[in-house]
């Protein structure tokens, strides 16, 4: 079982928040798959990461930002299953090898919420590409009052070699967009 202490308070916090749940039967049950969303606030991780609990009883590990490190390394890789972006090259690998493993990893394209930026990265369909993993898009109205989220979840992606990886991100960014704003 996944974050069994974790639900306890988990579960009531995220009914609490999110609203509704479109199409919570695109998630595989017995596939890896790289988990895609639009980023607006700290909770974001969070809020993708119930549909992906309440539905596999499974981790989704998502890159982030080390900013709550000093916690130690057992409490944020281990049991908030986060991948530390402490260089793009490290968490890129730490992401290859959890994926072939058969982990889900969560990814942000958009990257870090002051840092927006009009193009998002592109590791999210490298890495599909190089792992063969399709990409799941999430689109997420993100907010910090009660019943006020919702998500919006897509059919899976899965990204061509032969095509150019920044316009086949774009295009996902896209897709995400649509579901958020039809969440």
């Amino acid at each position: 079982m996944a974050y069994p202490i974790t639900k306890l308070w988990f579960y009531p916090f995220s009914r609490l928040m999110i609203k509704k749940i479109k199409g919570i039967g695109n998630i595989p049950y017995n596939d890896t798959f790289i988990l895609v969303s639009n980023h607006q606030r700290r909770v974001d991780s969070l809020y993708v990461f119930y549909p992906i609990l309440k539905k596999l009883n499974k981790k989704m590990h998502v890159i982030t930002t080390p900013t709550w490190w000093f916690l130690g390394n057992a409490i944020c890789r281990k049991w908030a299953a986060c991948i530390p972006l402490f260089s793009k090259e490290q968490a890129y690998q730490e992401s290859k090898e959890l994926i072939k493993s058969g982990e889900i990893v969560g990814i942000f394209p958009e990257g870090h919420l002051k840092a927006k930026d009009k193009n998002p990265r592109t590791g999210a369909v490298r890495l599909a590409i190089e792992t063969n993993t399709p990409i799941l898009p999430v689109g997420l109205k993100s907010s910090y009052l009660p019943f006020s989220s919702a998500l919006n979840i897509g059919k899976l992606i899965y990204p061509k070699k032969s095509r150019n990886i920044g316009k086949q991100t774009a295009d996902i960014m896209k897709k995400v967009y649509g579901l958020r704003d039809s969440a």
